[in-house]
C-alpha cells in the first residue's frame, strides 16, 4: 500500500508493507508487515509491525509500536509504549513513551516518557529518560545534556565528547548528565556526571562529576577535578567477601 501524493488508509489489518513518500494518514490502530514514512505520516492509533518500522521524514503514532526493529532519521514521536524486538536506531530526533528493546542506538536525541530498558545501550548525543535507563552495557559519549530519574546497568560508561567529529559536530561544551536518584552497576566509569549515589564494584569519577555518595566494592579511582562528598567501601576490609 503506497501514498505518494497526500492521502489516508483505514485502519485494520494489512498483510503487506505501507509505504508513504507524501503525506499520509491512517486512521486508526494498523497491522502490517513494514510502516515506511519518508515524507510526512500519522498513525490514529497503534502499529503493530513484523517487520520494520522507519521513519526518514516526519511521523507520529498516537498509540503503541510493536516492531521487530525501528530507525528514526527524521523526526519521529511515538505517544505510546515502544516494544522493538531488535534494533531501535534514532539518528535525528526520537521520542517515546518507555521503551524496551534488544539494542539502542542514538546519535542525534532521544527522550523516553517513563523507563527504557535494552541490553546494549549505544548513545552519541543526547537522551533524556524519565525513569530508569538501564542496559547490560551502556556508553554515553556526551553530545548534549542528558538525564534520567536511575541508571542500572553491567558495565556503564559516560565520557566527554573529545577532539574529533563528534567534539566538531556538537562543540567541545561541557555537556553533563544528570542522574536525579543513583548509579548502580558493576564496571562504572563516569566524567561529566552529576548524581546523588554512585554504587558499584569497580568505579572510576572522572572530571567534571558532581557525585553526593560512592560505594565500592574492589577499586575506586577518584579524579582531582572531580567532586565526590563522601565515599566508602561497601565490604570492610577486614570482613571476607562471599
Amino acid at each position: 500500500m503506497n501514498i505518494s501524493g497526500s492521502g489516508s488508509l483505514p485502519g485494520g489489518e494489512y498483510n503487506e508493507g505501507i509505504h508513504i513518500s507524501g503525506s499520509g494518514k491512517i486512521n486508526g490502530s494498523v497491522s502490517c508487515s513494514e510502516l515506511v514514512i519518508s515524507g510526512s505520516g500519522k498513525v490514529e492509533g497503534d502499529l503493530n509491525c513484523s517487520g520494520i518500522f522507519r521513519i526518514s521524514g516526519s511521523g507520529k503514532i498516537l498509540g503503541a509500536v510493536r516492531a521487530n526493529a525501528c530507525s528514526i532519521s527524521g523526526s519521529g514521536k511515538v505517544e505510546g509504549p515502544a516494544d522493538i524486538a531488535a534494533e531501535m536506531k534514532v539518528s535525528g530526533a526520537g521520542h517515546t513513551g518507555p521503551l524496551r528493546c534488544t539494542e539502542l542506538r542514538v546519535s542525534g536525541s532521544y527522550r523516553a516518557n517513563g523507563d527504557v530498558s535494552a541490553e546494549r545501550a549505544i548513545i552519541r548525543g543526547a537522551i533524556g529518560c524519565d525513569g530508569l535507563l538501564n542496559a547490560g552495557e551502556l556508553d554515553i559519549v556526551l553530545g548534549g545534556d542528558c538525564s534520567a530519574d536511575s541508571v542500572g546497568g553491567s558495565t556503564i560508561s559516560v565520557s566527554r565528547a573529545g577532539v574529533g567529529f563528534f567534539a566538531s559536530l556538537f562543540g567541545i561544551g561541557e555537556h553533563c548528565f544528570t542522574v536525579r536518584n543513583s548509579i548502580e552497576g558493576d564496571t562504572i566509569k563516569l566524567e561529566n556526571v552529576i548524581a546523588d549515589s554512585v554504587i558499584g564494584r569497580d568505579v572510576t569519577i572522572g572530571r567534571g562529576c558532581r557525585i553526593r555518595y560512592v560505594s565500592y566494592i574492589d577499586h575506586i579511582e577518584i579524579d582531582s577535578k572531580a567532586n565526590v562528598e563522601r565515599y566508602e567501601c561497601a565490604v570492610p576490609s577486614n570482613t571476607p567477601a562471599l
